[in-house]
């Protein structure tokens, strides 16, 4: 029984680990885009200024 939970806990740890490479790889690239394109970010501060 207890080899059971050990398999049903790693299964969801390397769950989580594909996650989050799978965001931070997913940052990264937005981040590339974003230097490509010339897409700012500090750019927030005056939303919704007319």
């Amino acid at each position: 029984m207890i080899a059971v939970y050990a398999v049903i806990w790693f299964v969801l740890l390397m769950y989580v680990v594909l996650l989050a490479s799978r965001t931070a790889r997913l940052s990264r690239e937005l981040e590339l885009l974003a230097r490509l394109t010339g897409v700012r970010d500090d750019d927030d501060d005056d939303v919704g200024a007319p």
